[in-house]
């Protein structure tokens, strides 16, 4: 299944996008980044947490969502720009973060108080050094991201809560 598909499939109902990363800090901008690209994305709530994600929780809560998508760079031990999508189970296997929170933490919260659907889409970095510039790798994944969500978030969504049962693991094909 290419991104799309697997996108399309995971997003349903009310969905909150809150992209993260350091914009000083070169490749981890990235879901900072995806997200700002779809602030005129209509019907969903898009949230550019940058570097302090914690303190957008209650925001997230609030907008009652049924579908949250972290967006990140997360080192994934994989060539730069890789995409995968990951669940909560998945994440202690991903533990660098720029974060003061853990990743896994913040998705478990989000889910005890929201009872939504929280997976992430990680991007795998070049280098997060201070004041560098994104990699073209990273940027092309941006961008690659910011389209495919802007497709799916345009198509018509299941409006219930729906029973998620498909685990998220690894990398998205290109």
């Amino acid at each position: 299944m290419d991104l799309q598909e697997q996108l399309a499939t995971r997003i349903h109902g009310n969905v909150v996008i809150m992209g993260m990363g350091n914009p000083r800090r070169g490749d981890d901008a990235a879901g900072s980044l995806v997200a700002h690209q779809l602030s005129d994305v209509q019907g969903v709530r898009v949230i550019d947490a940058q570097d302090v994600p914690e303190d957008y929780l209650g925001l997230v809560v609030r907008q009652r969502p049924d579908t949250v998508v972290l967006i990140d760079s997360v080192d994934l031990d994989s060539a730069p720009g890789s995409i995968a999508l990951l669940d909560k189970d998945h994440m202690a296997d991903y533990w660098p973060s720029t974060h003061r929170a853990p990743m896994c933490l913040l998705m478990d919260y989000l889910q005890r108080e929201t009872h939504a659907r929280i997976f992430l889409i990680g991007i795998q970095p070049r280098q997060t050094n201070f004041l560098e510039p994104m990699s073209e790798e990273v940027s092309s994944s941006v961008e690659r991201i910011a389209n495919v969500l802007s497709r799916v978030l345009e198509m018509p969504r299941t409006p219930a809560r729906v029973a998620f049962t498909a685990p998220l693991r690894g990398e998205v094909p290109a």
